[in-house]
């Protein structure tokens, strides 16, 4: 049974990919599990490996070409089988799913919807059963497209009407929430209705809530997921620093009065780098708002600082500044990416930003060192912990996190080979993991 590879989608906002490489020619065998091209998306690069065994029969898609997700790449057929050219098209053609036989039963065609017959009365004409689950379900029978005979409703169009509801509520979705000091807070919203759990991601200095893209959505079916753009960054607002309190505690007191307007809290934490101090920073001036904290390569865990990421800082704003500060944050350089390039160099030149990130930097950190250092007070945490570095981290050192533990011998302590400053970006598969299994051993509330 022939196999078609399709566009992967990682992350809840992914909607394309970007071909850069394929490391196998039409009619070379290729194993399951081995990388068998290279994508890039708008921030990250990554391999797709071959989902089954046999032969690449055709690739659909050449390099330099953007594919939609779960748009045909590649057409792979098992060991002996031989698949024309008209059949290939007809496979590409006619499915987007992970596999199907060519020459087999035709794709089910799915019954046209329309909007639902009514009689004289004005009633939905809808068989009883539809009328049954649609009460079930809390679905209103006028909003329902019907395929049954005579514009009939279903239950199967019932069915079909309520997992679209549910769909497009925990799509993901930007929500502006205003302060009282009249500063608005950009977030990324999504997951389940019915999720009682809330996990709250805040990165890093010069960052977005794009540093999470690829993680987000190993979250998203199970828990209310918010990712937040810090003041200063993303799409939130930059006052002036002499107009705001730029300093750790300052965002921290920030970030708890935004997890009360958004009703999360109790919520997990999971910071990265400056977003790791300051929810450590509220979790221990708030602790009734923190369920949970997840430390990812955080600052306020030592007093070491490299200063190359001070000199980024400093500098003014430009691509090969960008660049450079990439390449301090990355331990693989296939990482730094020519649109990550562009878009770091675009936000720093956003109004308001450069000035807000340079006084953030300079609250935080000083040729000497880390300003804030809380490891001292760690054992003041009364909450399961959870403390992630990259083995190669170049901006702040991996001891940091050994330190840490020592402090709190409790915590969770998950040191990433072969990774930088960024693991939810260069391991993002591998980071999702560890966070899935720590949350997994939290005793729920």
């Amino acid at each position: 049974m022939p196999t078609i590879v399709t566009m992967p989608k990682w992350g809840l906002t992914m909607t394309s990919g970007t071909i850069t490489n394929w490391s196998r020619e039409e009619g070379d065998s290729v194993t399951e599990g081995v990388p068998l091209l290279t994508v890039e998306t708008e921030k990250a690069v990554d391999d797709v490996e071959a989902p089954a065994s046999g032969m690449l029969r055709k690739i659909v898609a050449a390099v330099g070409s953007e594919v939609p997700v779960m748009g045909a790449v590649a057409v792979i057929t098992a060991p002996g089988e031989d698949l024309s050219d008209e059949d290939v098209q007809a496979l590409v053609g006619t499915t987007s799913g992970a596999t199907a036989t060519a020459g087999g039963a035709s794709p089910r065609v799915a019954r046209e919807g329309r909007q639902a017959a009514r009689d004289v009365t004005g009633r939905v004409n809808a068989s009883p059963a539809a009328r049954k689950r649609a009460g079930e379900l809390g679905i209103d029978l006028a909003t329902v497209e019907a395929t049954g005979p005579g514009g009939r409703i279903t239950s199967e169009d019932v069915e079909r009407a309520a997992d679209a509801v549910a769909a497009s509520a925990a799509a993901p979705r930007t929500e502006v929430v205003e302060l009282a000091d009249g500063t608005k807070i950009a977030t990324l919203v999504a997951g389940p209705p019915e999720a009682t759990e809330s996990i709250v991601f805040l990165h890093g200095l010069g960052g977005s809530q794009a540093t999470w893209g690829g993680v987000l959505g190993a979250f998203a079916d199970t828990y209310h997921i918010v990712a937040v753009d810090l003041p200063g960054h993303g799409s939130s607002d930059k006052p002036s620093p002499e107009a705001t309190d730029y300093s750790i505690s300052g965002l921290a007191a920030k970030i708890g009065e935004l997890l009360e307007k958004l009703e999360v809290s109790p919520a997990v934490l999971i910071g990265h780098s400056l977003g790791g101090a300051t929810a450590l920073q509220l979790a221990l001036d708030r602790p009734k708002l923190v369920r949970a904290l997840a430390l990812v390569d955080s600052a306020a865990l030592g007093s070491e600082i490299n200063g190359e990421l001070l000199d980024r800082v400093e500098s003014a704003p430009s691509r090969d500044e960008a660049r450079r500060l990439l390449e301090l944050f990355f331990e693989n350089r296939r990482f730094v990416l020519e649109r990550g390039i562009d878009d770091m160099y675009a936000a720093r030149n956003a109004p308001g930003a450069d000035d807000a990130v340079k006084a953030i930097a300079a609250s935080a950190f000083t040729r000497y060192g880390q300003n804030l250092v809380l490891v001292g007070r760690l054992s003041e945490l009364e909450i399961p912990v959870l403390i992630i570095w990259g083995e190669h981290d170049r901006v702040i050192p991996a001891t940091h996190a050994v330190a840490a533990v020592t402090a709190l011998p409790a915590a969770w302590l998950e040191i990433m080979e072969g990774v930088g400053h960024v693991p939810q970006v260069e391991a993002a598969p591998a980071f999702s993991a560890i966070v899935n299994r720590w949350l997994a051993s939290i005793p729920r509330p």
